[in-house]
């Protein structure tokens, strides 16, 4: 039975180029496989042109002389004959065989240009489908389905690394019903794999050889063959394309291009797809305080005003921020920021949008809430703050807010206008407190549910 096959140049080619070296088109097979063919070329058919020519002339010239003479009407009679025996074995026989080897020849043009054709036709479609896929589990849904379409009687999978490039995991799958060995892989890092270690695509024929992969042995039941490809993603391996398959029926060579394609583009796809969601990160939160930064949310408010979504708004500045950077430096001003937000992040619901508004001041948006329950979640914060500043690694400091909701204006600008007032009533009412508006004994239209998902209460606790 067959083992690994490394292919330095064959296998090698097939992951760097997507596919093994077809022959020429138009020139039937590679030239590394001509062969000479005394009846393959032109020289052979002028050869027995010129032979047929003299034959002729030579007829004519007996015919000639047959007219005036018995004796050489009879010589006549025999050069027919054997004039006609000799043009049937030097020109009829040859140009039979000359033209069923173009024939022949021709055919393996066709089939080439066929497999090629198919080939390109499969890797345009992958690419389209590809394209189409926005994020990181569509991509992977395409592979597996590229794979099923053009593997049968297949187990496939692929596995990538993780962040860390520490641990190796199957993302996706392409099982077949046809076939009865195990698809799943043991292996548990990048390091582990031996396609992945060597960046080259492996083939093992059969996993009872001495020489095939070692996380193919002890898979049980019968024997199985098994192709893995490695996944590159910005010029880094970081994953494998592994299918296997019962061992009696081996991989093909348009199987093996078609898994090639498929981890090419794969790689290719994902290294966009994380590059573009990375930049959407980078473009949609504030780099000290991770939270979404100002367009970001304005974008997502216009989503719930669409919807028609009721939602309250409250507007938040740091206390004496200007004097904290003056008295404990900017860094300590830069601690402040990021541990309001930390605070922020464990306090308000997954659904609630947090904003860096500018500066020391943020913006926090509670959809489904209304004022009541927007002050009850910033007293919350407050009192978590107030525990997280008594560490002593920050200075301690107080935040003020103002609030309002979508029943009283109908812009997202009206509203911060309005929350930004109930700010500066906040700031000249002392500072660390909320004020959202309303009377001290006005009810809360949104029941007991309190944003973060925790029971809180609606007055503002005093500060020991």
């Amino acid at each position: 039975m067959g083992a690994e096959r490394a292919d330095g140049a064959g296998m090698e080619d097939l992951t760097s180029t997507g596919g093994t070296p077809l022959a020429d088109p138009v020139a039937g097979r590679p030239q590394s496989h001509v062969r000479f063919d005394p009846m393959s070329g032109s020289w052979p058919m002028i050869g027995l042109n010129v032979v047929s020519v003299l034959l002729v002339t030579i007829g004519c010239w007996l015919a000639a002389e047959a007219i005036a003479s018995d004796v050489w009407a009879r010589a006549l009679a025999l050069y027919v004959a054997l004039a006609g025996t000799a043009l049937f074995v030097l020109v009829a026989l040859p140009l039979r065989f000359f033209l069923m080897q173009q024939r022949g020849e021709a055919d393996r043009r066709e089939t080439l240009i066929g497999a090629e054709s198919a080939r390109r036709d499969f890797d345009s479609r992958l690419v389209r489908a590809l394209d189409m896929a926005s994020d990181e589990p569509s991509v992977l849904d395409v592979a597996a389905r590229a794979i099923r379409t053009r593997t049968h009687g297949t187990c496939a999978e692929v596995l990538l690394a993780d962040s860390s490039r520490a641990h190796l995991s199957s993302v996706a799958s392409a099982p077949d019903v046809a076939c009865t060995g195990s698809c799943r892989c043991s292996v548990a890092t990048p390091r582990e794999c031996p396609a992945v270690r060597s960046g080259h695509a492996l083939s093992f024929d059969d996993s009872d050889a001495f020489d095939t992969c070692p996380h193919l042995r002890d898979r049980g039941g019968p024997a199985i063959s098994a192709v893995c490809i490695p996944v590159s993603v910005m010029g880094s391996s970081v994953g494998v394309v592994h299918a296997v398959r019962p061992a009696t029926h081996g991989f093909v060579g348009e199987e093996l291009t078609a898994l090639s394609a498929v981890a090419q583009q794969l790689g290719s796809r994902l290294g966009l797809v994380r590059a573009m969601a990375q930049s959407e990160v980078q473009a949609n939160t504030d780099p000290l305080t991770g939270l979404l930064n100002r367009r970001s949310l304005e974008n997502q408010v216009w989503r719930l005003a669409r919807d028609g979504e009721h939602f309250a708004v409250a507007i938040a500045d740091l206390d004496h921020f200007k004097s904290l950077n003056d008295m404990h430096g900017h860094d300590a001003g830069d601690r402040a920021l990021r541990l309001f937000a930390q605070v922020v992040k464990r306090t308000f619901r997954d659904v609630d949008l947090v904003c860096r508004y500018g500066g020391e001041e943020f913006l926090f948006v509670l959809p489904g809430a209304r004022r009541a329950l927007a002050a009850a979640a910033m007293d919350r914060v407050r009192l978590e703050l107030a525990a997280a500043v008594g560490d002593g690694r920050t200075p301690p400091f107080t935040f003020s807010a103002g609030i309002s909701d979508s029943g009283e204006a109908g812009s997202l600008a009206e509203l911060v206008t309005l929350a930004d007032s109930r700010l500066l009533q906040a700031k000249s009412a002392g500072r660390d407190r909320s004020v959202t508006g309303l009377s001290a004994n006005a009810d809360d239209r949104d029941g007991p549910q309190a944003a973060g998902g925790r029971v809180v209460v609606a007055a503002r606790p005093e500060r020991s």
